[in-house]
């Protein structure tokens, strides 16, 4: 199989005989080498991003990466609650789900209350649509990702029914500027199509405490990722891509 170069993506040549690098780039990456922090020859491999020189706990893409998830909960925990409200799914929606396991029925309403929500924070790829092909294809990398919840409260129904009962998730997906949005949990559940009826629907906003509890939620979770020594970063040693990265950020 032919070598394919880390800086331009194309086959035949690695990043170091790169024909489009120019020499800026060149000596760039000369002095990247060599800048405190990451020196050439250096026995030690940070376990987040897979460069030599440093080690996760002083690991400046890690510290990046965190921020830019954090810079994205309130953007996205606002987008979640929206497409539950534009879904039919607002505070005061009633409808009647089945456990269809137990043949348990029940009745149950968003009631809005702050506890009966969540979020949970990952990285992931999402499925996108080609501009030109319409095809549908998986991002390439994972991208920063919230998955929002929020419960119901039974009104009336059977004794043995859950008191309480998660509505459905909304998948948010960060890539850089771009904000998709995964409904793949909600819209069949918005059609009457996971053992559920609707009885009442309702695009009533959520109360504030909702919001800030989710934010509060999000920005506990997003730190819990990035301590995880077990998550690494998306480009785990490819040292070309943090290059051109740092390049680009360069000339700002």
């Amino acid at each position: 199989m032919s070598v394919r170069c880390g800086y331009c993506g194309k086959y035949g040549h690695n990043a170091r005989t790169c024909p489009e690098r120019t020499e800026e780039s060149k000596k760039f990456s000369e002095s990247y080498y060599k800048k405190p922090g990451r020196k050439k020859g250096s026995s030690t491999m940070c376990s987040y991003c897979g460069l030599l020189g440093h080690n996760r706990r002083t690991c400046p893409h890690l510290k990046r990466r965190k921020q830019e998830a954090l810079k994205t909960i309130e953007g996205s925990i606002g987008r979640a609650l929206s497409e539950f409200q534009a879904h039919g799914a607002g505070v005061g929606a009633l409808f009647e789900s089945k456990l269809f396991w137990r043949e348990l029925t029940g009745s149950y309403m968003v009631t809005g209350e702050a506890f009966e929500s969540g979020v949970s924070y990952q990285e992931e790829r999402f499925r996108q649509m080609e501009p030109v092909s319409g095809e549908i294809s998986w991002s390439r990398y994972d991208v920063p990702t919230f998955r929002v919840w929020i419960g119901a409260k039974k009104m009336f129904g059977q004794e043995e029914a859950p008191v309480r009962c998660e509505v459905s998730k909304v998948f948010v997906y960060n890539d850089n500027e771009r904000q998709f949005v995964g409904l793949h949990h909600l819209r069949p559940f918005a059609q009457e199509d996971c053992n559920n009826k609707w009885l009442v629907k309702s695009s009533t906003h959520f109360p504030d405490a909702v919001a800030e509890r989710l934010r509060d939620i999000a920005a506990r979770e997003v730190n819990d990722y990035y301590r995880n020594k077990e998550n690494r970063h998306p480009h785990f040693a490819e040292d070309a891509w943090f290059e051109k990265q740092e390049l680009a950020e360069r000339h700002g």
